[in-house]
């Protein structure tokens, strides 16, 4: 068994290998540029590196010619080419496999050809230690004639090529679709003499879409360079992150020492600097809050100094006042700062200390 390189130079000899409907490789030409250096039948294939072009049946491969908007990218001409041929196939075209050519004369060949079909042909000759590097049906394998129409046969079939035409039928039944045109034969010795050009840009190559090969990928030492350099940066970040959240915890847990120590001192009836504490100063608070009309308690928050921050929803600034006045009385000092308005009412924050 004869294996490819995981990547062919592009300056290797091509191997052109000839499959039947089945994937059987039944004879191969050795193309170099010198044209034809060897030739051969079946699976016994030559030793040295080559990149391998398969040529499928042309009759199992239906190519379509299409208007195509120019520009368009491979997925977006294949998602076109398959709109327009959506009623032109027996077949769903979801067991089909489509691929664009290279435009001629103002139309794009489109090939449409069983996935089964490409499935047995790539098995089968990958069977033989061959990775195809392109699939070409063989009409196409045919140069654009100056004019009319040019055939070449393979046994009781022939392949004919045109301007923007290429299939591949039995001479009897393609005469009614050429009518009067000129046919002229394209014969094997013309055919290996011109037969290299062709393979080194073919108008269509299946290998496309799903069927496009995989090359391995490889990083090169520049890219390693990124990323490595990528991988050290991630890792810094990563770092910083932990540290920085460990350091937030250690804040949180800071903070909340403090407010549960003030809240113990409170708790014990004054506040961490000898103030009142939380207890005298919220009753004060709430009992100037019970003793004012149209006044709400929407927030309060006891600080570690003693001071009781709250805020407070009330209808007009005389309230307010009225408020502040029931808290000194009490012998409190009530700072209120400006109103707002929250919840469509007059809002203000009030801060009680003694």
């Amino acid at each position: 068994m004869k294996t490819l390189p995981t990547e062919t130079d592009a300056s290797a000899p091509t191997l052109l290998l000839h499959v039947d409907a089945d994937g059987a490789i039944e004879r191969w030409l050795l193309l170099d540029s010198s044209g034809v250096a060897g030739r051969g039948a079946g699976d016994s294939l030559p030793d040295q590196p080559w990149r391998s072009v398969l040529a499928v049946p042309g009759e199992r491969v239906a190519i379509h010619w299409l208007d195509l908007a120019d520009g368009l990218a491979p997925a977006q001409a294949a998602a076109a080419a398959r709109l327009m041929l959506a009623d032109a196939s027996a077949e769903p075209l979801a067991a089909l496999h489509l691929a664009v050519g290279r435009p001629e004369r103002g139309l794009t060949p489109v090939a449409l050809v069983p996935s089964a079909e490409m499935v047995r042909w790539l098995e089968r000759t990958a069977a033989a230690g061959v990775e195809a590097d392109s699939v070409v049906p063989t009409p196409l394998l045919l140069p654009v004639p100056e004019t009319a129409h040019i055939v070449r046969l393979r046994g009781s079939v022939g392949d004919f090529r045109g301007a923007a035409s290429a299939f591949s039928l039995e001479p009897e039944l393609a005469a009614p679709l050429l009518g009067d045109e000129a046919v002229a034969e394209y014969d094997e010795a013309t055919f290996e003499g011109e037969i290299a050009a062709i393979v080194a840009a073919p108008p269509i190559d299946l290998r496309q879409g799903s069927f496009a090969r995989r090359r391995p990928w490889r990083l090169q030492g520049g890219h390693a360079r990124r990323a490595g350099l990528l991988l050290l940066v991630l890792a810094v970040l990563s770092l910083a992150v932990q540290v920085a959240t460990i350091l937030s915890y250690t804040f949180a847990a800071d903070r909340l020492r403090t407010e549960a120590d003030a809240l113990a001192v409170q708790g014990r009836g004054g506040a961490a600097d000898g103030g009142p504490g939380f207890a005298a100063a919220a009753a004060v608070l709430f009992d100037a809050v019970r003793s004012t009309p149209n006044v709400e308690l929407t927030r309060i928050e006891y600080r570690p100094d003693g001071s009781l921050a709250a805020t407070i929803m009330l209808d007009a600034p005389a309230t307010l006042d009225s408020l502040r006045g029931r808290i000194e009385a009490r012998g409190f000092r009530a700072v209120a700062g400006e109103t707002r308005t929250a919840g469509g009412r007059p809002t203000a924050d009030l801060t009680v200390r003694a």
